[in-house]
């Protein structure tokens, strides 16, 4: 082969390297959600790149297929032709041996060709498919495919016998990165994403209270027993009144004796809806309205869409015996996922 078509041969295969080494790097970079909303838009390059992350395992072997042949056919034709132009050009300039001549040529050639492929072929591609992932997925995914395709019966025969080795220390080779995450998982990419700016500060603590109150329970949120306003049920309303007036609370548990015969609860408004003059004659217990009992385990989030769906705003919480320990309101479920905040009864 002439020295010129060497070289055209060289700088296609170091183009060719470098498609291989970005499309490996954007399969694995790229988010599979945004492909995943770009195909559902009708891209049909990403159709064919969300195709390639579904069969990762084999894409990779396809792309380190590519690479490799690349790599060997870039040794054996771009590093004679340059040796062969350098030998030419030393020879034109000075005398010396054909043997000192020929090391030189070939130590200078293969330190060029090397390093042109490691920054061009490999460094560039990478760099460039990590700082855009799904970009570059979308622009190489039709060709890296066609290759697959083309030598697919070749590239599932080093698949198979890749996964089969790995198979033999203990681990089970997958098709696809795994994309699921634990909530301690999104918790560090949330405090990741906080701390490289991509979302603010306010936003960071609400999407980690978020998340963490999926561990909590209703004994986490709840007032304590001992904290809670009550009344017993033979009061009348003027005193429910005067309850509701000293404490600052606008529902207040009503019992029989103590806690632990719950009768219900009596918002305030009930109260002032009231005539007056109906005040002293009505009790407690004709106020009360039923109130929902809760475990101490049961957890949050299951309680905020209860108390939402049946419209409830307050819960008796209760222990493995069934004894009062506790109250927890709508509110306190909320100020656990979005912080504590005061409101005009609080002092």
């Amino acid at each position: 082969m002439s020295t010129p078509v060497a070289l055209v041969a060289a700088v296609a295969l170091l183009a060719a390297n470098g498609l291989f080494v970005a499309a490996e790097f954007a399969l694995l970079a790229a988010r599979r959600s945004r492909i995943e909303q770009y195909a559902a838009d009708g891209d049909r390059r990403a159709i064919h790149a969300l195709a390639g992350i579904r069969e990762l395992s084999l894409m990779l072997a396809g792309a380190q297929l590519g690479i490799t042949i690349c790599s060997l056919l870039l040794g054996a034709l771009a590093e004679p032709a340059i040796a062969h132009l350098i030998e030419a050009a030393i020879s034109g300039v000075v005398e010396l041996p054909e043997g000192v001549v020929h090391a030189i040529g070939f130590t200078i050639a293969l330190s060029l060709v090397v390093f042109l492929h490691m920054v061009v072929g490999e460094m560039d591609p990478k760099s460039w498919a990590i700082s855009h992932p799904e970009s570059s997925a979308l622009a190489l995914a039709r060709p890296f495919r066609g290759f697959a395709l083309v030598f697919r019966p070749v590239i599932h025969l080093l698949n198979l016998t890749a996964n089969g080795v790995v198979r033999l220390v203990g681990v089970e080779p997958r098709n696809e990165v795994a994309m699921a995450h634990a909530p301690t998982d999104l918790l560090l990419l949330l405090k990741e994403s906080a701390g490289h700016g991509a979302i603010a500060a306010d936003e960071h603590r609400l999407l980690t209270r978020t998340i963490e109150l999926s561990g909590l329970d209703a004994r986490a949120a709840m007032t304590p027993r001992r904290d809670i306003v009550s009344i017993d049920a033979a009061e009348s309303a003027t005193a429910v009144a005067a309850v509701a007036r000293s404490s600052g609370r606008s529902r207040i548990v009503v019992h029989d004796d103590d806690l632990d015969h719950i009768v219900g609860s009596i918002h305030a408004k009930d109260v002032i809806l009231l005539d007056p003059s109906r005040r002293t004659i009505t009790t407690a217990r004709d106020l009360a309205r039923p109130v929902p009992i809760t475990h101490e385990s049961h957890l949050l989030e299951d309680l905020l869409v209860e108390m939402r769906t049946s419209r409830q705003h307050l819960n008796v919480v209760v222990d493995e015996h069934d004894v009062v320990t506790g109250v927890v309101t709508l509110e306190d479920v909320l100020e656990k996922l979005i912080g504590d905040f005061e409101d005009e009864t609080d002092r």
